[in-house]
């Protein structure tokens, strides 16, 4: 009997196991958490593809799908010195006495691990340097080689063989393959090598192949093409002028790093460079260098409050970021695709999107030069200026999306007035499916949200409204309309501009001290200036007639008064 009670509650176990594995969809967020870097002076600096990693003390982060990941190597050891990367691992070359120590760590998705990994092919504690390319080729170097290896395997290529030990006292390196050829650049003591020779002969000397002199702190090629930094610069190299070319003037300094990688999903060629503040500065290279973004230790504060809520559409692919300065791609919009901008952010919107393949609601920027076209909202809706809600606790949104990322702003009753603002968006027979309103809550203040379409109606009239008080609208001055507002503010809609005099019905009792008045006209709720209110009393038509009134009388009377006066002289006169 215990045994089948056992065998039925794992069976049970195991169902509900699946049940909530397989049956609830996805609705989470895309991860919008900024990558924010801390460096110091001696941070190593390495980029492949769209990740990038570097080092602080005896810690080594890596920069991956908008996450850092990081791990602090505990075996004993002096400083890092060098840094590489690939797809797939890191590697760091460390200084331990005077005996070069390698460690190497896989990365992807989940974090970094340490991985055992020897190959005495590449005379690992006489290594000098090491060096990926944008592609992620890996090499290394000592005082005679310079070669190419591979993590997984055993595989060695010699690139440079035969150095003679000239480049012993060389602390950076940078491979060039241009039409099969292989160039070496080095920097020894500040100054820049080039090496065109895959062999030096015993004769060779290193004064021959002295490039540029200068106070050097790192190269990388890029596109073909060397990049090199000094402290008050960076720099292309022309290799049949040997002469440099300015790319940038300033975010560099004493203690900068430079690494290009080639970002093969978008095909383009980025640098990064750690800047004279010890942040990562990102710029796509086109023979120039054209700033993309940057990565430092603060973290970007995302709007909260969303000042120009639209619906656009995608014309071609769009990329969504992480904020207009971490540019971390948080994903890839297809064309006619359907975003929500939510506010103005300098060069980006900050936006919405959700993915209906993956149920997962991303919240990133957009660049405003990006392909996408304003669906516009039509004012003049289906429901009119009016609207009521359908159920008797109708949600009233912050955002016009109906997933985890909203929030409600209260509730609207059946018998509730919503002013309609617009829809929103549409695109030909596509609507977003939700209306933008305003309502006043019980304390006088108007509150903007959306409610979806299909929760809302045109209004009908009002349930029961007092109408027990009477007021006139006067007009400031003499012979002006009174406007009549859909809510206590004078951006919003104006409903109607009637003549002074106009009779009304007072919605609740009168305030002189308020700013409005919410009356009922047409029966509906509506506001008007306190101002333009007259409880009781006379009209400025009324006044001014009261005032020139008597003095009309007073002087048909006097001028009567005159008439007979004359007259009687007149006939006093004959007689």
């Amino acid at each position: 009997m215990k045994r089948i009670l056992f065998a039925s509650a794992l069976i049970i176990c195991c169902f509900c196991i699946a049940f909530f594995s397989f049956g609830t969809p996805d609705t989470a967020m895309a991860e919008n958490v900024d990558v924010t870097v801390s460096l110091d002076g001696e941070s190593l600096l390495t980029a492949y593809n769209e990740d990038f990693a570097y080092t602080n003390g005896k810690t080594v982060y890596v920069a991956k799908d908008n996450k850092v990941h990081s791990y602090t190597e505990e075996s004993g050891f002096d400083k890092f010195i060098s840094i590489a990367m690939n797809s797939t691992h890191i590697v760091l070359l460390a200084k331990k006495g005077d005996v070069s120590v390698v460690f190497v760590y896989a990365y992807s998705t989940g974090g970094i691990n340490k991985i055992h990994y020897e190959n005495e092919n590449l005379r690992l504690t006489k290594l000098i340097s090491l060096y990926n390319d944008e592609y992620g080729n890996l090499y290394a170097m000592d005082e005679n080689y310079i070669r190419t290896f591979n993590i997984s395997d055993s595989t060695i290529e010699t690139t440079h063989t035969s150095l003679k030990g000239l480049f012993s006292d060389a602390n950076e390196f940078a491979v060039v393959k241009n039409d099969n050829n292989v160039i070496l650049y080095s920097i020894i003591d500040g100054d820049l090598y080039e090496i065109t020779k895959q062999s030096l002969d015993d004769e060779t000397s290193l004064e021959s192949y002295l490039a540029v002199q200068g106070d050097f702190k790192d190269i990388t090629a890029v596109d073909g093409k060397l990049l090199c930094i000094d402290g008050d610069g960076a720099y292309s190299f022309d290799s049949q002028s040997k002469t440099l070319d300015k790319l940038l003037e300033n975010g560099v300094g004493e203690n900068s790093v430079i690494y290009a990688t080639y970002d093969s999903e978008y095909l383009r060629h980025c640098v990064y460079i750690k800047s004279d503040i010890y942040a990562v500065n990102v710029y796509e290279y086109d023979g120039s260098l054209n700033y993309f973004g940057s990565f430092d230790k603060t973290k970007y504060t995302h709007p909260e409050e969303y000042d120009s809520i639209a619906v656009y559409k995608t014309t071609g692919e769009v990329i969504m970021y992480s904020s207009p300065r971490h540019l971390q791609k948080l994903a890839t919009l297809p064309s006619n695709e359907y975003i929500l901008l939510l506010s103005d952010c300098g060069d980006f919107y900050y936006a919405y999107s959700y993915d209906n393949t993956l149920s997962k609601a991303t919240l990133g920027y957009v660049r405003k030069q990006a392909d996408i076209q304003i669906c516009p909202a039509q004012s003049k809706t289906q429901l009119g200026l009016y609207a009521q809600a359908l159920h008797p606790n109708t949600p009233i949104y912050k955002l016009p999306v109906d997933d985890s990322v909203n929030s409600v702003l209260r509730y609207a009753t059946i018998y509730e007035q919503l002013v309609v603002i617009d829809n929103v968006g549409e695109d030909g027979s596509f609507s977003w499916g939700w209306y933008k309103v305003g309502a006043v809550d019980e304390n006088g203040e108007i509150i903007y949200g959306f409610v979806k379409a299909l929760n809302v109606s045109p209004y009908t009239s009002l349930t029961a409204p007092d109408l027990s008080k009477t007021a006139k609208l006067s007009a400031q001055k003499l012979g002006e309309y009174v406007k009549i507002y859909s809510l206590p503010q004078e951006d919003s809609t104006i409903v109607d501009e009637v003549s002074e005099g106009t009779q009304i019905y007072l919605k609740n009792k009168f305030d002189k001290n308020s700013e409005w008045t919410q009356i009922i006209y047409n029966d509906r709720i509506a506001y008007v200036k306190s101002e333009n209110v007259q409880p009781t009393g006379l009209t400025s038509w009324q006044l001014a007639l009261a005032i020139t009134l008597p003095a009309v009388a007073v002087a048909i009377t006097a001028t009567v008064v005159i008439l007979v006066i004359v007259r009687k002289r007149k006939l006093s006169y004959k007689v």
